[in-house]
Formats: structure tokens, C-alpha cells, sequence
């Protein structure tokens, strides 16, 4: 029997130009599953909120893409989850944003989680989007930034602290871990990674940490495989169908092709004049 593909939006990191889904996600994914990564044609590293369009518009172009390739269910491999209502509109399979299924998963887990996220705090705004679209102001006690503003990465420059995290290296894992343990002092009974790109010291930090440790990357993808294997899929009445003569705007967008312009008049307003 062949196996069922789902599709991983982005790697967690930087971009590799294949499609092999990260070793954490092969290592979790049933053998029935085959996750396949598909990286978005648009990247834009969301440092500001304009940014932050331009990422939702290469993930939902890139989910499109999957669907059409016959991805039975779509993964946003990032905590921001850029485009996931819009690509939820665009297709029927179940597609799951990363934020949105670890945060799900560690209100069930205690009372009050804390995001502790490797970025600085120039961008709290994807957080605060976050919790307060999923509802989860109630259950999240505070979000840590680990970085300082001034580490930042220059657009193109090297990812240094972020590399030194993923290696492991002591000094910045320290940090983490002593920011996790202040937040824990402060009332919070689970920490929640802030970054799937923290997946690679998910397991030592569980190690050293008292309370659930939520690793975004893992969890939102097993979330995908729970919900094609329940059959279940997003609400149309959520998520109303996007027309099929618009889904390829996003491709027009990247590529550059010209998009046609839509003079129709709002369904709303030609009742509303009769």
C-alpha cells in the first residue's frame, strides 16, 4: 500500500532547495505517512508585519502546490502559521499551522503554558497575533523573548545564535533554560517553544525542565496525521471555498505573470440596490 503524503510547508530553518521534510518530522511520521517538505518559491523572513504578508502569500502558493501534487494533508511548519486561514480556505484537505496545534496541545497539558521563543521581542507581534486568534490569552501566561534586538540577523546575514541553539551549544541553551525556569517561578506550569528552528534541543530541554516541554515542529505534524487519519478537515462554514478561477493569483504573484483583474460586483451590495 502506498503511503499517504503529507505536506511540509518550510523547514523550520533554512531553506534546502529538496524536498526532504526534516529528520524530526521522519523520525515521528507513521509508516503509513510519507511527509514530504515543500518549500515555499516566495521565502521572506518575517521580521515586520509586512513581512509577515509576504511569507503567507509564498506558504499559501506552496500549499496549492502540495494540494495539487496530492498531499492528503498540509503542515505550516512555522510558529507564526503565515497564511493558514487563507490556505484553508484555498483547499479541502486539513491543514494545520504549528503555533496554533502547540499551543491546542499545551492547554491540555496544564493551566498557564509560557512561550519561550528564541526572537527578540521587535517581534512579539507573531505571538500576540497567535494567542489572540487562537483564543489562548487566558491559558498563556507570558512569552519570552530569548534574543536580545541587537542579535538579530541582518536580511541574508548568518543565523549565528540561532546555528549556536541548533548545535546546542551550552551558552545559549542556558539561556533558554534559565528564562524557562523564570517563567515556571512565575506560575507557568508548561513551556511552549516559540520557534519550531528550537526543535533540536526540545529533548534536552524536557530533560532539565520540571513541567510538559511543547516542541511546535513534532506536535503540529503529528496533529496533521491525527486529522487525516479521523477523516477530519476544516469547516466550510469557517472556511468558505476560495473560487477555483483565483488560486492561481498566488502563482501569477511569484512568477510574475499578469493577474486578471476581477471587476465583479460585490454579491452584497447588488442585493442591497434592489
Amino acid at each position: 500500500m502506498s503511503k499517504r503524503l503529507i505536506a511540509v510547508i518550510g523547514t523550520g530553518f533554512a531553506p534546502t532547495g529538496g524536498h526532504i521534510a526534516p529528520e524530526l518530522i521522519r523520525l515521528q511520521a507513521a509508516s503509513d505517512f510519507q511527509p514530504q517538505l515543500f518549500e515555499p518559491r516566495y521565502n521572506a523572513f518575517p521580521a515586520t508585519q509586512f513581512d509577515r504578508a509576504l511569507s503567507m502569500i509564498g506558504n499559501v502558493d506552496a500549499g496549492i502546490q502540495a494540494a495539487q501534487a496530492g498531499a492528503i494533508g498540509i503542515f505550516i511548519n512555522t510558529f507564526g502559521d503565515y497564511g493558514l486561514d487563507e490556505l484553508r480556505a484555498a483547499v479541502r484537505v486539513p491543514v494545520v499551522g504549528a503555533g496554533e496545534a502547540a499551543m491546542a496541545i499545551a492547554a491540555t497539558l496544564g493551566r498557564r503554558f509560557a512561550i519561550v521563543t528564541i526572537w527578540p521581542k521587535t517581534m512579539q507581534f507573531i505571538f500576540d497575533d497567535r494567542i489572540d486568534q487562537c483564543g489562548m490569552r487566558p491559558h498563556c501566561s507570558e512569552v519570552i523573548s530569548i534574543l536580545d534586538d541587537n542579535e538579530l540577523p541582518e536580511p541574508g546575514g548568518a543565523m549565528v545564535p540561532i546555528e549556536q541553539m541548533r548545535a546546542g551549544q551550552s551558552t545559549i541553551v542556558n539561556r533558554i533554560i534559565e528564562s524557562a525556569r523564570g517563567a515556571i517561578d512565575r506560575g507557568a506550569d508548561t513551556i511552549l517553544l516559540g520557534c519550531t528552528c528550537m526543535a533540536p534541543i526540545a529533548g534536552e530541554l524536557a530533560q532539565r525542565l520540571p513541567v510538559p516541554v511543547v516542541e511546535p515542529m513534532t506536535a503540529g505534524y503529528k496533529f496533521t496525521e491525527t486529522l487525516v487519519s479521523l477523516r477530519i478537515s476544516q469547516s466550510a462554514i469557517a472556511f468558505p471555498s476560495a473560487s477555483a478561477q483565483r488560486l492561481g493569483a498566488f502563482d501569477a504573484l511569484i512568477t510574475g505573470a499578469s493577474i486578471k483583474v476581477d471587476t465583479s460586483d460585490c454579491p452584497a451590495c447588488i442585493i442591497a440596490e434592489e
